[in-house]
């Protein structure tokens, strides 16, 4: 098990113990995973995680990317979401 694959398995059991809908989608190298979000707007918007070795892709609902490395301090970034109802922060 990768990094990537630790930090994706962190973050689906902390928003699935939060409530919010996480599902798994896709196989073997091709599998992410989803989170749909509450946006400060009340919007729902959907978060689409992907583990590359030990590098996240997230991608929003509008085709975006950003790559994050599988790290603590990038956990508690996407931890955050939830409490900020918002994740348009670029890092």
């Amino acid at each position: 098990m990768t990094a990537g694959d630790r930090f994706m398995k962190k973050i689906e059991d902390y928003y699935g113990e939060l409530g919010y809908p996480v599902a798994w989608d896709g196989e073997g190298s091709k599998r992410q995973l989803e989170i749909t979000l509450k946006s400060s707007s009340g919007h729902f918007v959907k978060a689409v995680l992907l583990a590359r070795g030990n590098d996240i892709v997230i991608r929003d609902e509008w085709g975006r990317e950003q790559i994050i490395k599988a790290t603590r301090g990038n956990l508690r970034l996407i931890k955050s979401w939830s409490k900020e109802q918002s994740w348009s922060e670029e890092r």
